[in-house]
């Protein structure tokens, strides 16, 4: 592949969110309780960019996900995550976040 085809490619750390009865977002918990962390990352068709910590992204099944962590990832072996569509302007509340860093952290 030449240079010119090549992207810069980052891996992120994030949990499924969906909105409560008041519209804001919260993190998604199976029946256990238990918010999974899973990981996507930046495709060549991937719209927008990232802003930090709490923002939101979509996937390509257009679920909504917190990013709660983002590091670089070698072109060569992107194709061992699934990439994400779009990234969000939008960004939860900082609870919210606090409570996906504590999961982050418990996993590390």
């Amino acid at each position: 592949m030449s240079k010119k085809d090549k992207y810069d490619v980052q891996k992120f750390t994030g949990i499924p969110v969906e909105t409560d009865a008041d519209g804001k977002y919260q993190l998604k918990v199976d029946q256990n309780g238990d918010a999974k962390l899973h990981t996507w990352r930046t495709g060549k068709h991937t719209r927008g960019k990232y802003q930090g910590p709490g923002q939101l992204m979509l996937t390509e099944n257009n679920l909504p996900v917190v990013i709660l962590a983002a590091e670089p990832m070698a072109f060569k072996n992107r194709h061992s995550e699934t990439p994400l569509q779009r990234f969000l302007t939008v960004k939860v509340e900082d609870d919210v976040l606090d409570q996906g860093l504590a999961v982050l952290n418990r996993q590390n």
